[in-house]
């Protein structure tokens, strides 16, 4: 009976939570997928909670846990994972989620080779759709699969990505000194995660220090957002280790109050109690005299600039006179101040030294000073490692446990340093294929971010209550709570991202179908050393030998699979060393100006794909960035403005060709301004050629030759064709007059001299 009553009691509970989820579903407007999700975690943990009310069963009422509130997540929490899935999916697809349209949760589970030899191996981290794995009956710390992904490595870094993703995984805290051994391995590389954050316009700001005193913006190179986090990667404002006043005071007062490292009221304890004492007061001495000395010159100047003046007083205006009179009284107020505030000082310093002598007790140095001097340098900083700010104030949390062991990867810090420097929060991670190419995938990583509101406090009724500010931008212009954007990164860091923040590997459903390598696997971990590190990753037990993957440009398809490895060179710490490869030399270098002129045409512009495009960059020199991704290319944009791939490659081509493309722009989005600019800025090539291409359309061909020789003439004077006229130094150019004299001697002499001229200018 007792039985009967609590199963209809928790299935009406679930009902009525599953009712309440799929209401709130339908105000987000998510996906039927999402939906589906959320209904099948719910009665994932409807199931968990009868089999341990049944347990409970047999033991008192009392004893048995009550309802659905006791579940690992709550309503609230479902409802906003089904938000930040609906927000991953729109990103992701670039299109509001439909029905057709879905992502499915992947997870890590474990490392191997694919290949049939040596030669042919590719080491790759392996993914699976999440809760997937059966355990081996017969094996021991094993688990197969029927369906994955593998996920090429770099050719070179192996090592360091591998050893990442294993902290990652293996979840348990490290040292200082591992921490920071490890950190280089995820800040020193360029173009992922690390640089890719949007430091400029997410780091918080809410004491506007990056504007000028007429509150406009500084340009956003000499915002110092990025050089924070790189600090806090490299042990800058460690918890608990810092020297400053405020922290050395607060280590002394946890102590007195018997949580810190030395017990109260023993011997030992008030001896190192006054030894921390005598150093803080000695900088605080140390302090004053400065300010003191300061105050003092101020003081000085100020009585030699009025006392040069001194002849004139009967003529100088009442105005003038009452401005000094106050300057001189403001600054000797600030002397006395700082001479007060040596006295106290050294006052306070003296009656510690008289009582060490003396043999004083353990209560020498009142908890009510610390609080003052703990007061007195309380920090404004808006986070950690802020630069311009005193450093923050630890607790007695971050003093003790969490200084030895804050971190159990590179990726932990990575989330806090988000977390509280950017106030975002990491929503979830998506693998997606990157590649422009039709018949190659290539896998890269993102990680999807949201903006945070900013808490405030208020006190209503003698009751303080927390509120969350969606309208505060915390002095980020325009980001506001609820703003999104994905992170690109590689997808190492999007699976180490997941690990330390607890979220799900996103991929989009359809390239999942269309990569997934369906076969039997299993990964094993290691039973032998299960508190190594470097073997907390799954192994592969057999090498998948029917699969070769190769690299992109090379050639050659891979076996059984689209999945290529990246071409080139890893972006891993190239650039840290030098930017150059150990084989390159300086024989390498592409010349100052790019010979190679591609897209002549409008015409042509207008007939080249996105993949002749793409091959195109690759294939020029003057070309050093990175091609951007599918998705960006899906994306819709504003005003008919250009796609990231066209930005890339407008400054490349021809410079009558580019300024065609930018008016026809302007002249779609009604700019008219701009296209008057456009125009007046016309070269006399380009003017040469629209005026052959203007006689040719009605008919001259004569007089479209005789233009088109001179805009040809127009070209052989410029250094470089592709860049605007007035980019570069125009003593690099040919002087018109010189050449036309030139062209025209070698006229008359290959006249004259006929055939031995042949090929000569």
């Amino acid at each position: 009976m007792f039985n009967c009553t609590i199963s209809i009691s928790l299935t009406i509970s679930i009902a009525l939570s599953l009712v309440a989820v799929y209401s709130s579903c339908c105000a987000l407007q998510i996906s039927n997928t999402s939906r589906g999700l959320l209904v099948q975690s719910i009665a994932r943990h409807g199931q968990r909670q009868i089999s341990s009310t049944r347990l409970f069963s047999f033991k008192d009422e009392s004893e048995n846990s009550s309802g659905i509130s006791s579940s690992p997540m709550n309503l609230s929490q479902l409802q906003k994972q089904a938000a930040n899935l609906a927000i991953i999916e729109r990103l992701l697809t670039s299109s509001s989620p439909k029905e057709n349209s879905s992502l499915i949760q992947l997870e890590l589970i474990g490392k191997g080779s694919v290949g049939p030899d040596d030669r042919t191996t590719t080491n790759c981290i392996f993914l699976a759709p999440k809760d997937m794995g059966r355990p081996v009956p017969s094996k021991d710390s094993c688990e197969s699969y029927s369906q994955f992904l593998p996920l090429p490595l770099p050719a070179s870094g192996q090592d360091g990505v591998v050893k990442l993703l294993s902290f990652a995984y293996k979840g348990r805290p490290i040292s200082k000194s591992l921490c920071l051994s490890l950190n280089p391995l995820l800040v020193n590389r360029d173009k992922a995660l690390f640089d890719n954050l949007p430091y400029t316009k997410w780091t918080i700001d809410p004491l506007k220090k990056n504007r000028d005193a007429a509150q406009n913006p500084v340009d956003e190179k000499y915002h110092l957002g990025k050089r924070d986090a790189y600090n806090r990667f490299m042990g800058k404002d460690w918890y608990g280790r810092s020297l400053s006043i405020g922290n050395v005071a607060a280590r002394i007062q946890y102590m007195l109050e018997g949580d810190g490292e030395v017990g109260e009221g023993t011997e030992e304890g008030a001896t190192h109690v006054k030894t921390l004492a005598q150093r803080v007061l000695e900088m605080e001495v140390q302090e004053s005299l400065m300010a003191l000395a300061e105050a003092e010159e101020q003081y000085a100047i100020l009585r030699a600039e009025v006392g040069d003046g001194m002849e004139y007083l009967e003529e100088t205006s009442d105005e003038i006179l009452l401005m000094r009179y106050e300057a001189l009284e403001q600054g000797l107020k600030a002397v006395e101040d700082a001479k007060e505030s040596l006295e106290e000082r050294q006052g306070a310093l003296a009656s510690i030294l008289g009582k060490n002598k003396g043999g004083g007790d353990s209560s020498v140095f009142s908890l009510n000073f610390l609080k003052d001097v703990m007061e007195r340098e309380k920090s404004d900083a808006p986070y950690r490692g802020a630069t311009g700010y005193r450093p923050v104030i630890d607790t007695k949390n971050e003093m003790s446990e969490k200084s030895i062991l804050p971190y159990s990867s590179p990726y932990e810090m990575m989330k806090e340093i988000i977390n509280e420097q950017l106030n975002a929060e990491v929503i979830g991670c998506i693998i997606e294929d990157t590649s422009l190419f039709q018949g190659s995938t290539i896998f890269g990583g993102g990680v999807v971010i949201q903006r945070k509101g900013r808490k405030k406090t208020l006190s209503v009724n003698g009751e303080m209550i927390e509120l969350d500010d969606e309208d505060d931008d915390f002095g980020n212009d325009g980001i506001l709570k609820g703003e999104t954007m994905i992170v690109e990164c590689d997808f190492d860091e999007a699976i180490g991202m997941a690990l330390a923040c607890g979220v799900d590997i996103h991929m989009d459903r359809v390239e999942w179908d269309k990569s997934k390598i369906v076969a039997p696997v299993e990964f094993q971990s290691s039973a032998d050393n299960q508190d190594s590190f470097a073997s907390a990753l799954p192994s592969l037990q057999s090498r998948l030998d029917t699969i070769v993957i190769e690299t992109q440009g090379e050639g050659k398809m891979s076996k059984n699979t689209k999945i290529q490895a990246p071409r080139g060179q890893s972006r891993s710490f190239a650039s840290f060393f030098g930017g150059q490869t150990p084989a390159s030399s300086s024989m390498d270098q592409p010349p100052v100006f790019d010979t190679t002129i591609p897209v002549q045409s409008l015409s042509e512009f207008d007939s080249l794909t996105v993949q002749d495009k793409a091959q195109l960059l690759l294939s020029l020199d003057s070309f050093k960035g990175d091609l951007p991704r599918a998705r960006a290319l899906r994306e819709k944009f504003k005003d008919d403005s250009l796609d990231p791939l066209d930005e890339l490659l407008l400054p490349l081509i021809d410079e009558s060709v580019r300024r065609q493309v930018l008016i026809r722009i302007a002249e779609k989005n009604n700019d008219f301004d701009r296209v008057n600019e456009l125009e007046k800025g016309k070269s006399m090539r380009q003017i040469a050629r629209e005026k052959a291409d203007l006689a040719r359309a009605e008919g001259q061909d004569q007089l479209a030759k005789m233009w088109e020789k001179e805009a040809d003439f127009y070209a052989v004077l410029r250094a470089d064709t592709t860049q605007d006229e007035g980019q570069y130094s125009r003593f690099l150019d040919r002087d018109e007059w010189y050449e036309r004299t030139r062209q025209n001697i070698a006229k008359k002499n290959k006249n004259k001299f006929r055939s031995l001229l042949d090929g000569m200018e």
